[in-house]
């Protein structure tokens, strides 16, 4: 009687548990590999997470561009007419420059100036004996500080620390993957589990509209009386709820992961291929804690965030310091009445000039950096505690996690005893029933715990393959389908 229906849907529920349901207008099958594999590629959030990397990039070069060698020109014409003040004076005179600078910085904080510096002069001055008259010349400035900015420490500084800051956002997208895999994970055995749900759920109305058949049975027999029908058919209509209920939750989670897969068919289901693994897994966890410390993405962002914060506490410190620079410059230059003869003159018989001296530019008032050293202790600070904290967090999740899941395995078995028990309980109040010793309302009772139970073992098989896909988590791993199981 209840035997052949309990061994037909069982084993449909064991071996086939992710059947389409009422509502699909088509499915996709899918795997788990598939849904994390299409989640890295086009989640909206990780691509988000990816363009902070290229403005990093940006960053570092805007950094090193302190060190890129440019070129600056200068270019003018002045014309003076005036009204001579004494006999002689000049009353027109033109004047124009063209000079073109080549600029480099060094990593040791050594600013060089290479100038090429051209002019020509005319006037009307009667004691003017080139008229025009034209110079040109090469010229060598040096500039290097002595106290803020001494040194390839410190010049280096902002750029190491826009390059840490670069690689603390790739571990970032490396540790947003491992969060989005874990999700994806999630939500595909949610899914799983909601088209089993609803087999149950059918397979619970089944039972009901049998009991129904078998009520009305006895009630045409004379075995029961009328009022033993009403209790069959308020629970079908119940369970017919329930079964709506299921098909919800299909849609809501069906809905769920192709947000995070970020999905273009919004018009079929996906049909989940793989059922989750059930094999247990034995846990050492303080070896699952080294991993994570020593693996995690976060961790290796945040310890990279202090060291970035470090350096530019470094440089902060450093623009306290005043100014003292040491100058010097060299030029070798040529004059004549035409400028070929100018630049040979540069050469052959050049004028020269030098220059050596020391800049020195004291604040009396250095508010602004020591406001900015202000900041960054308080910002190096802050990625101190923010990394202990995420350490602690860290602790606490393995912890947290290697209980679910050993809790989880024993949850499997505890489930599986409970369901054998609730099947052999609902056959042997059909089997009273058929012989007149029950009433419908045991019956039902036998049933719906039996279909609890078949729910409650599924819901534990999915929350173990959950456990496992937040273990590899905590760890920075990505792993796919059953591979989750071989975790140690």
């Amino acid at each position: 009687m209840i035997r052949p229906i309990f061994h037909f849907f069982f084993g449909l529920l064991l071996l086939a548990p992710v059947t389409a349901s009422a509502m699909d207008n088509g499915t996709t099958p899918l795997t788990v590999r598939d849904a994390v594999e299409q989640a890295l590629a086009n989640n909206l959030n990780l691509m988000l997470q990816k363009e902070n990397v290229k403005a990093a990039a940006g960053a570092v070069g805007i950094a090193g561009s302190r060190f890129d060698k440019f070129i600056t020109g200068e270019a003018d014409v002045a014309r003076s007419e005036r009204t001579p003040i004494f006999p002689g004076s000049a009353e027109v005179e033109e004047d124009a420059n063209l000079d073109i600078s080549l600029i480099k910085r060094f990593t040791t904080g050594t600013e060089v100036q290479l100038g090429w510096n051209n002019n020509r002069f005319d006037t009307d001055l009667d004691e003017q004996t080139l008229s025009p008259m034209f110079s040109s010349g090469l010229s060598l400035g040096l500039t290097q500080p002595l106290l803020r900015g001494w040194g390839q420490e410190i010049q280096l500084a902002p750029v190491q620390a826009a390059e840490r800051d670069l690689e603390a956002e790739t571990f970032q997208v490396n540790s947003l993957a491992a969060d989005l895999a874990a999700q994806v994970k999630s939500g595909y055995w949610t899914l799983v589990f909601a088209r089993q749900d609803i087999e149950v759920k059918q397979f619970s109305l089944t039972l009901a509209e049998k009991l129904l058949e078998e009520t009305k049975a006895k009630i045409a027999a004379g075995k029961l009386a009328p009022v033993e029908l009403f209790q069959p058919q308020s629970e079908v209509a119940l369970r017919e709820e329930q079964l709506i209920a299921a098909e919800r939750a299909i849609g809501v989670a069906d809905d769920e992961l192709k947000l995070l897969l970020n999905s273009d068919d919004w018009y079929s289901s996906y049909t989940p291929v793989d059922t989750p693994n059930t094999e247990p897994v034995s846990l050492t966890a303080e070896i699952i804690l080294d991993n994570a410390l020593n693996n995690r993405p976060d961790i290796k962002a945040a310890q990279i965030d202090v060291d970035a914060a470090r350096l530019r506490e470094k440089v902060a410190q450093d623009d306290l310091r005043p100014e003292l620079d040491l100058v010097g410059s060299l030029g070798y230059g040529g004059t004549d009445d035409s400028y070929g003869s100018a630049v040979d003159n540069s050469f052959d018989d050049g004028d020269a000039q030098w220059l050596v001296g020391l800049n020195l530019t004291f604040p009396l008032d250095n508010s602004a950096a020591e406001g900015a050293m202000q900041q960054a202790r308080a910002f190096h600070s802050q990625a101190r505690t923010s990394l202990e904290l995420l350490k602690l967090q860290v602790i606490r999740e393995v912890r947290t996690t290697v209980r679910d899941v050993r809790l989880a395995i024993k949850a499997i078995e505890a489930t599986r005893k409970t369901s054998l028990a609730t099947r052999k309980r609902l056959e042997a109040e059909q089997a009273k029933f058929d012989a007149g010793r029950s009433t419908t309302l045991d019956v039902l009772i036998a049933q719906e715990a039996y279909s609890n139970a078949l729910s409650q073992e599924n819901q534990t098989h999915v929350i173990y393959a959950q456990a496992l896909a937040e273990l590899d988590r905590i760890q920075g791993l990505i792993s796919f389908d059953h591979e989750e199981g071989r975790t140690n």
